[in-house]
């Protein structure tokens, strides 16, 4: 029974180490209404997060609340600079809020519409707002209006880089173009279609957009058609890192791509739904998405999934941290916070980035369209199966699993032992109850024998019965020896 009760403590915790490795939930935290977006200071030491329960919030990494601040409405967009100084939020009441990292309002400004969409610089000094017109607002670090751009609800989409020195928007004429700050317009392009998302790198570099063409288009910062290429439908979301080494696309079939910067195609996967939020690592070897089957995915830059989750509702915003915190905000009202450091860290090192080719050197006035290169054959696609795993399978998952199979052996030897002893002490014991020994010479004689086997004398009747602990005469009938008091 004890061995029984020593297996079953060793299961349950092989079981509580499995589910400890298996969940990598730090913790979360349930608001008053749907989570519209969340970010995370450069160091991942504050996340800020913005909800429809009219209020932003500011957390820090162990998912202490250090502060909420309501607004007017819906709290759609916030942003954080890279020490967690400065907070931004943009609301349905149509005002950017500045607050400091105690949550008290530095400034507030209204805008023309809803916001749906704020950035700050990595210092604080500059923070732009996108409202639902897809009307650019600029501010600075003191409240002051740099730059209004009001598209009077001509555009598609539109993207600002984090000091509003340069604003990218697509019109519903399948136009993209580019302004200055002083809103002059810096060059212009024709695509096939309408834009429905554009992501620029924070120096403008690198500009890529999304179009309803059924591709994905790269420009530098002159404007010149770097590559596009094709997907499988039209084109919905599109992301680009840091440095513009690595271009993330979904399209309306559920595919997601990446891409390098020489448009090199480094895998396409297939989703069970489309994906409706990104988040891509500085460097741009993992991706986090999530898709409206519920699901959010980690994979790397080979599409190798490396970490799943599935939940109740659809995920509406993810932040991926350079040290590998995935911050989740959900429509069930959540927050979750992981810890995937170990599936980042146990991921197949990928091979060094491709630098952009040289630009080429635009002299044409602004209307005039650089040539369009095209690739109509898409690369082989090198993920496709939406249940494969990573062959990066976690080494801390081996240890409960080895603790389980020592102790299952163990238990089995142990009894084993247990079998062997009974069987070894049993006849030696019913030996000396039924021994008798020749009253002639003494030699032990079988009980009912009629001649001893070693003097030949009859015993039938002369026949002494001993005690076969201690060897004193006892009589026929008794139970117990009169020496020594054993049983017979």
């Amino acid at each position: 029974m004890k061995k029984i009760r020593l297996l079953l403590v060793l299961i349950l915790l092989n079981i509580s180490i499995m589910n400890i490795f298996a969940d990598e939930l730090s913790w979360s935290y349930e608001t008053g209404d749907d989570i519209a977006c969340v970010v995370a200071s450069s160091d991942g030491a504050y996340i800020a997060v913005g909800s429809y329960d009219n209020y932003a919030y500011l957390f820090n990494k162990s998912g202490t609340e250090l502060w909420k601040f309501q607004t007017g409405s819906n709290v759609e967009s916030v942003a954080i600079s890279s020490n967690g100084q400065y907070i931004v939020a943009g609301s349905w009441d149509s005002r950017v809020y500045l607050l400091n990292r105690s949550g008290q309002k530095i400034w507030d400004r209204l805008t023309s519409g809803q916001v749906y969409n704020v950035n700050i610089t990595p210092d604080g000094k500059y923070i732009t707002a996108i409202t639902k017109d897809n009307s650019v607002f600029v501010f600075d670090n003191a409240g002051n209006q740099i730059v209004k751009y009001d598209s009077r609800n001509r555009l598609s989409s539109s993207s600002v880089t984090p000091d509003g020195a340069y604003i990218i928007a697509a019109t519903n004429d399948s136009n993209i173009f580019m302004l200055s700050k002083s809103l002059d317009r810096l060059w212009e392009y024709k695509m096939g279609g309408n834009a429905q998302s554009i992501s620029v790198t924070p120096d403008a570099s690198s500009i890529v957009a999304g179009a309803f063409d059924n591709k994905v288009y790269l420009f530098d910062k002159k404007g010149t058609l770097i590559w596009s290429k094709p997907t499988g439908a039209a084109t919905n979301l599109v992301s680009v890192n840091k440095d513009g080494s690595r271009i993330f696309a979904s399209d309306l079939s559920d595919n997601i791509y990446l891409f390098d910067s020489s448009g090199k195609q480094l895998f396409k996967r297939k989703m069970k739904d489309k994906a409706n939020a990104v988040s891509i690592s500085p460097t741009g070897n993992y991706v986090a998405v999530t898709s409206l089957d519920r699901v959010v995915s980690l994979v790397d830059a080979s599409g190798s999934l490396l970490w799943t989750r599935e939940y109740g509702t659809v995920p509406s915003s993810i932040f991926l941290t350079t040290d590998g915190r995935l911050i989740v905000g959900s429509k069930d009202n959540n927050i979750y916070f992981y810890d995937l450091s170990s599936y980042i860290k146990s991921a197949i090192p990928q091979p060094p980035k491709e630098t952009i080719p040289p630009q080429v050197t635009q002299t044409s006035t602004p209307e005039t369209k650089p040539p369009v290169t095209n690739d109509d054959k898409p690369p082989p696609v090198t993920v496709s199966d939406t249940t494969t795993t990573s062959s990066n399978f976690p080494f801390i998952y081996i240890l409960p699993l080895a603790v389980l199979l020592i102790a299952i052996v163990a238990v089995i030897f142990m009894k084993k032992g247990k079998k062997q002893t009974t069987v070894s002490t049993t006849p030696k014991e019913k030996k000396l109850v039924d021994e008798l020994k020749c009253p002639s010479c003494g030699s032990p004689v079988e009980k009912g024998a009629k001649f001893c086997g070693g003097c030949g004398n009859t015993i039938q009747e002369k026949i002494e019965l001993k005690c076969p602990n201690c060897g004193a005469s006892i009589g026929k009938d008794s139970s117990f020896c009169p020496e020594c008091g054993n049983k017979i």
